[in-house]
């Protein structure tokens, strides 16, 4: 008897997953050529500019350590990871309404299990976008200084993969109310690009004093940051002030670690909750 609901309990649970699955390797399958895009031009920029500028300039001095090497190569990682997101997570939710069949009435996928699966779909096909990223780059730190690769890479990927999920996750909800992809897209990079960052320049002209802790764009700096071996702790270490005739600029290096994760974390979450409820209100 307990034999048999076992096996019923695991029934129960394979056909509740199978829809996502199978919508998961559907999704990787519709997507394919659009990861080897992106896998080869993440490959391609860590060899144009970590790896040619030293090849072919002699007089192009490597930086002084290993970390400093990684965090010059990982200026192109937060492009990469937004233009990445806004071309594999807009047509997430939205598409399903441009396609018509988020109309149906009675679908044979349940819908939240299709959107599940198209978003780890696409989640799996990022992340091994920004591991391919990061596998370059850290060959490359092994061809130049040796082994083994310094520790805090690690935790810059760490972080990256946060940024990518909390970015996703943005995306995501902008593509449970936008009418079409390629307004999706457009809309994303816009704001994820230009209007965080003219906004953040506001803030911090008007409020010198005010960490811009709400910004992913001030956030994703840690990606890079981590790699200084001495990552300052104290709030007054983790800022520059520029002096210009009278004229006070405070220049933010790094969030702290602990408010850059928690931010990572609210992104996601508030998104990913605020999207399911737009969609649940679009099907009624």
């Amino acid at each position: 008897m307990q034999l048999l609901e076992k096996n019923e309990k695991y029934n129960h649970l394979y056909l509740a997953a199978l829809p996502v699955v199978t919508t998961y390797i559907f999704e990787l399958k519709k997507q394919w050529k659009k990861f080897v895009i992106f896998m080869t031009m993440a490959i391609s920029f860590v060899i144009l500019l970590s790896y040619l500028p030293y090849a072919l300039i002699p007089d192009n001095p490597l930086p002084d350590t290993q970390g400093d090497f990684f965090q010059s190569g990982l200026n192109f990682i937060i492009l990469l990871t937004i233009f990445g997101a806004c071309f594999f997570f807009s047509g997430i939710i939205c598409s399903e309404y441009s396609e018509k069949t988020g109309f149906i009435t009675f679908p044979i996928i349940n819908k939240y299990k299709l959107v599940v699966g198209k978003y780890l779909g696409a989640l799996t096909m990022m992340i091994g976008v920004i591991a391919a990223f990061y596998i370059a780059l850290g060959v490359l730190g092994i061809f130049w200084y040796g082994g083994p690769i310094y520790y805090r890479y690690y935790y810059s990927f760490g972080i990256a993969l946060l940024y990518l999920i909390a970015v996703s996750s943005f995306v995501t909800f902008f593509s449970s109310f936008m009418k079409s992809v390629n307004m999706t897209i457009v809309t994303t990079i816009m704001l994820l690009l230009i209007a965080n960052m003219i906004i953040d320049s506001l803030i911090i002209l008007l409020y010198p004093e005010f960490e811009p802790i709400y910004s992913l764009n001030h956030n994703s700096g840690l990606i890079s940051y981590i790699l200084v071996e001495d990552f300052p702790t104290k709030l007054e270490d983790r800022y520059e002030d520029l002096e210009f005739r009278n004229f006070r600029r405070r220049i933010w290096l790094t969030p702290s670690i602990e408010g850059a994760i928690i931010i990572f974390l609210l992104y996601t979450v508030i998104s990913i909750v605020a999207a399911a409820i737009i969609f649940k209100r679009r099907q009624l």
